[in-house]
This record gives C-alpha cells, sequence and structure tokens, in this order.
C-alpha cells in the first residue's frame, strides 16, 4: 500500500506551494501560527504496461483524502504538520478504506499509525525551500525491507514546497521549473486574478512526458485554493516492464467542496436538448411546510462506497416544494446499541436532495467520512445510529428578464452569473451558466427557437487532454460545474428571454433532531416509526408507457361495464379494486376437446411487460379467461357465459379503531375481532387489501409490510395474510396511519350477465394459399 502513496504526494504538498516573501503584488505564503487547513485531495491513475511475459495490462488506481494541516511559526521555519484524516483507495486487487479493517496483519497495522501520527515538512522562510521532512512514526521493517517512505512519499520534485518564487501577480507573467528526467520543464503562467485569488496554468512538454493544469491560489495568504493537474509519462526505468506509462489527474479542492471528483462521471458529456418551460405554470405559494418536510423522526444509515450514507424522506413532499439544497446537518454523534455516544468523528462531504417519483416523495442523502485510522475500526463496529439534526432554510426563485444584445450581456446575482456571447452564427448565441454553493440559474428557459445545454469544457487544454479531464480543468479553473446553452433565434431577436434563477437564503425556517438507524434495526425495531412511507398503489408518473402492442384497460362503472377480447381469441373484464372487493365473478365455457376447466382469474400483468411490483396492488383488477393451471389462454370456437354477482355499490368508511402514538402498528383483533386467525389466516393478502385500506394523513393508501421484512420483496397475489400479521398480532403498516376505512356494499345488490363468442379457428390452408 505504501508503494500507492506516492501518486497522491503530489496533491498533499502543492497546498503550500507557493511560499516566498514580497509586496502584495507578488505571491507570498503567510500562513497565521497555529493556523489549520482541511483539504479533499483526489488522484485518478491510469497505468498501462508491455511486459515480455505477460502481455499487455493496465491498471486503474483511484485515491481520495481528506488532509488536515496545521502550521506552527518559528523564527526562520514554518512548520507544517500533516496528518490525513481520511482515505479511500480503489484499484483492481481490492479497496481500502481508512476506517474499515482491511485484514492486512501488522503491515497494515504500521502503515495505520504511522497515517495516524502524521508528517511534519519545514520550510524556510527566506528561501523558500524544504528544509526538513519528518516522519512521526516510521515503520521498522520498512527500513529492513528497502522501502524509504520519504523517498516513497516525495518522490515528485514538483511536489516541494516553494515550487514558484517571485512570481509577479500580472496576467501572461510566468515562471519556469525544472523538473528531473523523464518529466519536462514546467511553464507556469498568471492566467487571471482577482482581489482575493491568483490563476497559474502549468504546462509542459517533450519527447517523454507532459504536464498540464491550473492551480488556484488565496492571493493573501499563498494556500491553494483549488487545482487539477493532468500529468502523462512513462514508468520508471527500475520498474519490471518493458513498456509502460503512467497517467495521473490530481485534484485538491476545500473541504467543504460539494461536488467530489469523479473522471468517469465527467466522462458522460452528450449535450441534450432544452425546451422552453412554462414559468407561468410555476407557483411561488406551493411550499410545503417544515411540518411535511421534517415529518419523520428517523432515518436510514449504512455503509456504500468507503462512507456511510443518511437517507432521510421526506414523504409526500415535492422537489419543487421543499427547494434544492434547502436541507442543511449538524451535530452529528455515532451512538451504540445502548445510545451512548462514541468518540467517531464524523466529516460531513455533502447534503443533496432529489425526487423519487416512484415512491411519490423527496428524498435527502447525507455523505459522511469517519475520520481517524486506529480506533475508529473498533468504534464503527459497534455503531449502530447517528444522531443529527436537520435544518431546513428558506429557499426563492426569481422569473429573471435576461436582455438579448445582439454583442453579448451579462447578469449577476448574489453571485450566481448569466453570461451571453454571440457565435460566429447568426442570431446564435453561447450562455454560460456559473453557480455559487447556494445560488444559481437552473437551465429551464424561455422564449428561444432552439436550445441545446452542454458542459463546459477547458478551451485552451491541449489535444492529449481527453474530454473528461478538459471537464476537470474547467471545474478547478471556475470552483463549479459550470454549463453553456446554445441558444438560437430564428425570428428577430427579441429584447429580452426568461430565466429561472434559485437561491437558499440565511433564513432557517426549522430544526428537527434525527436518529438515523442502520437497516436491520429498521427492519427488527417495531418501535420506531416508519423512516418511509410506502404507497399501496403505483403513481401515475410511473406507470409502464404503452406502445403498440400493449392493450389498453379502462375501467367504468357497474351499470357500463362490459368484456373484451380486443378482436383476438382471449376475454378480459377490467374492474376498479373496490369493485373487485365487493362482487364475484362466475364463468362457464363450452367448447370442445380440453380437459381443463376455463375460468376468469386475475392477471396482474396481462401484457406480459414483467411489471408486477412488489408491495403494490395493482389499480385496475385484470380478469382473464385462462384454463384453471393458468396455461391456455387462448381459446377458439368457444362460447363463454359471465355473470358477476355484486352485493351492492363500493363505498369505504371509517372503521372505529383507535390509533395509538405507534400509528404505524395495527392490532389485528381490533380490526377483525378474536377470531380473526380462524377466519382470515389463509386469505390472500391482495383480498384483505381490497377489503381494509390504511391511509396517510394526505389520504394516502399505504402498504403492509410483511412479517419478516427481506427488502420489500413481496407479491401480495401470492402471499397469505398470516404472513403480514406478527407474532403478537400486529400488521406494520408503511407509514404514520392517519384513518383506517373498511369497503361495504351499499344499496340494492347488482348481477350482471354476459355471454360472448370467441372465434373459430384459422384457416391455415387458405391463408397459406392466398400468400
Amino acid at each position: 500500500m505504501l508503494g500507492r502513496l506516492s501518486f497522491v504526494a503530489f496533491s498533499a504538498l502543492l497546498v503550500v506551494a507557493c511560499s516566498e516573501s514580497g509586496p502584495p503584488k507578488t505571491l507570498s505564503f503567510n500562513p497565521d501560527d497555529g493556523e489549520q487547513r482541511r483539504y479533499q485531495m483526489y488522484s485518478d491513475t491510469n497505468i498501462k504496461v508491455e511486459s515480455k511475459h505477460y502481455g499487455n495490462r493496465s491498471e486503474r488506481l483511484k485515491t481520495m483524502m481528506l488532509l488536515d494541516y496545521e502550521v506552527s511559526d518559528k523564527p526562520d521555519i514554518y512548520s507544517i504538520r500533516m496528518r490525513p484524516q481520511y482515505m479511500r483507495m480503489e484499484f483492481p486487487q481490492g479497496d481500502f478504506t481508512s476506517f474499515e479493517d482491511d485484514g492486512r496483519g501488522s503491515s497494515g497495522d504500521s502503515i495505520r499509525k504511522m497515517m495516524d501520527a502524521g508528517f511534519t515538512v519545514d520550510i524556510d522562510k527566506d528561501t523558500s525551500a524544504m528544509v526538513d521532512f519528518t516522519i512521526h512514526e516510521e515503520p521498522e521493517d520498512f527500513r529492513k525491507q528497502g522501502i524509504d517512505p520519504l523517498q516513497e512519499i516525495l518522490n515528485d520534485e514538483l511536489g516541494r514546497p516553494g515550487f514558484i518564487n517571485d512570481l509577479k501577480v500580472e496576467k501572461g507573467a510566468t515562471q519556469v521549473l525544472e523538473l528531473k528526467s523523464p518529466l519536462p520543464e514546467i511553464t507556469f503562467t498568471v492566467e487571471d486574478f482577482t482581489d482575493s485569488t491568483v490563476t497559474l496554468s502549468a504546462s509542459g512538454e517533450n519527447n517523454e512526458a507532459k504536464v498540464f493544469g491550473y492551480v488556484v491560489l488565496e492571493r493573501d495568504t499563498g494556500w491553494t485554493q483549488r487545482l487539477t493537474m493532468i500529468m502523462d509519462m512513462p514508468l520508471p526505468e527500475e520498474a519490471a516492464v518493458s513498456d509502460g506509462s503512467m497517467r495521473m489527474v490530481t485534484s485538491i479542492f476545500p473541504e467543504d467542496w460539494l461536488y467530489g471528483q469523479n473522471l468517469e462521471h465527467l466522462g458522460y458529456d452528450e449535450p441534450f436538448t432544452i425546451d422552453n418551460t412554462d414559468f407561468s405554470e410555476l407557483n411561488s405559494n406551493n411550499k410545503a411546510t417544515d411540518a411535511e418536510v421534517l415529518a419523520n423522526d428517523s432515518g436510514k444509515m449504512d455503509f456504500y462506497g468507503g462512507r456511510i450514507s443518511l437517507t432521510y424522506s421526506h414523504p409526500g413532499v415535492s422537489f419543487e416544494s421543499m427547494g434544492s439544497m434547502s436541507i442543511k446537518v449538524k451535530d452529528l454523534i455515532a451512538k451504540d446499541s445502548k445510545g451512548d455516544a462514541l468518540d467517531i468523528k464524523l466529516h460531513e462531504n455533502g447534503v443533496f436532495t432529489y425526487t423519487d417519483s416512484r415512491n411519490e416523495k423527496s428524498e435527502t442523502l447525507i455523505h459522511l467520512l469517519p475520520l481517524g485510522w486506529t480506533d475508529v475500526v473498533d468504534d464503527l463496529e459497534q455503531m449502530t445510529s447517528i444522531e443529527a439534526t436537520l435544518e431546513r432554510y428558506e429557499t426563492s426563485y426569481e422569473i429573471v428578464e435576461f436582455p438579448i444584445d445582439k454583442d453579448g450581456s451579462s447578469i449577476e446575482m448574489h453571485g450566481a452569473k448569466a453570461i451571453l456571447t454571440p457565435t460566429k452564427k447568426d442570431k446564435e448565441f453561447e450562455l454560460k451558466l456559473t453557480a455559487t454553493n447556494d445560488s444559481y440559474f437552473d437551465s429551464q428557459i424561455n422564449g428561444v427557437s432552439r436550445a441545446v445545454l452542454n458542459y463546459d469544457t477547458d478551451a485552451s487544454a491541449p489535444n492529449w487532454v481527453s474530454s473528461a479531464e478538459s471537464r476537470a480543468l474547467a471545474i478547478a479553473k471556475r470552483g463549479d460545474y459550470a454549463v453553456t446553452l446554445r441558444i438560437a433565434f430564428e425570428d428577430e431577436l427579441p429584447e429580452t428571454i426568461e430565466l429561472k434563477f434559485n437561491r437558499v437564503t440565511d433564513n432557517k425556517t426549522s430544526e428537527k433532531k434525527i436518529v438515523f438507524y442502520d437497516e436491520e434495526t429498521l427492519r427488527s425495531d417495531t418501535s420506531i416509526a416508519p423512516v418511509d412511507t410506502v404507497p399501496l398503489f403505483k403513481s401515475d408518473e410511473m406507470a409502464v408507457s404503452v406502445n403498440d402492442r400493449d392493450l389498453e384497460f379502462s375501467t367504468s362503472t357497474l351499470d357500463e361495464l362490459e368484456p373484451t377480447s380486443f378482436d383476438r381469441a382471449q376475454l378480459y373484464l377490467t374492474l376498479s379494486p373496490e369493485q373487485a372487493g365487493v362482487c364475484e365473478l362466475n364463468t362457464e365455457a363450452k367448447s370442445k376437446g380440453n380437459k381443463h376447466k376455463r375460468v376468469m382469474r386475475e392477471n396482474a400483468d396481462p401484457n406480459r411487460r414483467n411489471v408486477v411490483s412488489h408491495l403494490k396492488m395493482p389499480k385496475k383488477v385484470v380478469y382473464q379467461l385462462m384454463t384453471d393451471d393458468g396455461v391456455q389462454r387462448f381459446f377458439y370456437d368457444t362460447e363463454v357465459a359471465l355473470e358477476l354477482r355484486c352485493d351492492g355499490q363500493p363505498e369505504w368508511q371509517p372503521v372505529d379503531i383507535a390509533l395509538g402514538e405507534k400509528s404505524w402498528m395495527i392490532p389485528v383483533e381490533s380490526l377483525l375481532g378474536e377470531d380473526w386467525d380462524e377466519q382470515q389466516a389463509e386469505v390472500a393478502m391482495s383480498e384483505f387489501l381490497r377489503k381494509y385500506r390504511f391511509l396517510n394523513a394526505k389520504g394516502k393508501a399505504l402498504a403492509v409490510l410483511p412479517q419478516n421484512d427481506g427488502g420489500y420483496s413481496v407479491d401480495y397475489l401470492n402471499s397469505e395474510f398470516s404472513e403480514f400479521v406478527s407474532d403478537d398480532g400486529f400488521l406494520r403498516i408503511g407509514g404514520r396511519v392517519d384513518k383506517v376505512e373498511q369497503l361495504i356494499a351499499k344499496g340494492d345488490p347488482v348481477t350482471k350477465e354476459w355471454t360472448h363468442q370467441l372465434p373459430p379457428m384459422p384457416d391455415f390452408e387458405s391463408l397459406q394459399e392466398a400468400n
């Protein structure tokens, strides 16, 4: 593992790369005594080798680190303590994460001790040279194995502190840095600067190696703000291969950077068309209340991808009604099974809210990184929950009249920018949208003839840089995931078009303490309120689209109800769930030569689309004529008599049942009586759910969860009622219950009778002669 650490050394030391003294018009590393900084560091390395014995091979290593820096201002030097707090490495032989037990024995333990103790680099104040580098806990067996940790970690000349000296802060100013072979000399150029930052490009190329990237530095202090560097070079001569190369993309971001860095994700950069949006249909008053947004007391916790993910559900709340980026988190506390706090430091690595239209809700996802190298492994094994406080902040949007000028125009609102630039084509422009962490123009637009969204790349990147790498360069240079809309007008240019500006304000409207549990606890502990709402029916938005071959089934009143065959040798009758709950369908079919009885049986997937959903009831109950074994479903020369007997018109009425504080736990005895097990135990669950329904405060029917929940992978039509009753006689409902209703038949009984003749067998000989 230690050999792989050299790939991230370049990142770790560039943080303090500009360290010289001089007037305000030059870069100077001027940290405060005791100053602390934390950075996110990403490295994506591809190694390609050509071996005489093994042929061509390639290996990819991805690394993410959190690295802390602390400065001690001494008489002649800056002494900077570097302590990695978190590391995630992904490579073909397996993954390594700092908080997980890697099972590597004494060698892994030694590395953990070394990383936990950290390193110190001393920089001379006058010359900017590195005068000393200390490994505070050097593993003893490294030296015996011929490993030099200093060389392993600092094998990049470009990575040493003080690689820039006396570079003036003016556009075009350059400085050349000589590097050891095979790396080329690197030219650093001032590309841009503001009162607070200086942007440098770095480029160099020779016959063997290439380097290109950007560094954005704080102008007053010299600390790095953002960085992305791409290095392509041959493998070291001592590598036991015939030939090979290494390509490394390294990025540095502040600790509160929201977006991470993933070249595979950045590679998906296909442009797509944006349609005009009618903003008049937006309703600024359609905002969910704090009680609706933070209705749940609990959430789900799991480990995935080298981090902890906390998921909090907002049942029945749309993304638009709660606002983007409106949820923040604080006061994270890890706890054991007794509820006692554990000494685990958790770093928030992003909070994201998104829409789950499948279940008619929004969800907030929180990424956490456990910090530390030694005790954290044992402490996490004891952790069963995380307590956190979720805060909701007020969001707002504004429809902006953006001016269209043939020479270009721009607007800035709370740091977010929209910049219009004409192209070489008549009436065609590029509209560049940039954002801050809490303000942005989204890609919705109104008033154009055509709009295509493109992800921004770096126009100055050399040809050997890939599109994904070019996007990474643009992100580092600009500090956001900017996009560009290429817009066009067919007629005369309008005076304005409409853009939608969004903002998260500093006004906190509410907060709530939430406990996040692992999935096993959520399944087994019925005292915990449901963390999600599981609807009984699919939302209409998630209905499978009908293609030309699909049969379209529709319901109607009992008076207008008719069977249909869709002009084929099949027969169907479609009822509403309520009609199916009060009606019984009988079948009599006459034909020759078939030993199996013909019946009208419910078919939950009549179009054979394999879309039968677990823990979902169909909104339309489709009965299909088939043999009693379900095999034959096409019939010829068959007369079918159907009789539908209904006890009356279906109607839902409230059930007088006391819902306690745990409204999601319904006592079966209170619902069905003491002898329920004799009457209902073997009844199909689908039949029960057409007799009773459990509604939340919004009137949505909720699913009933199985007693032994295996991840909601249950089909109601093929399950018995008893499978859903707990040992102590309760039904567990997929959400908070506000009302229980029972289906009754009201009015006079209704009987419907039909006789249907299915077509004769086709004359295949005549068909062949006709062809």
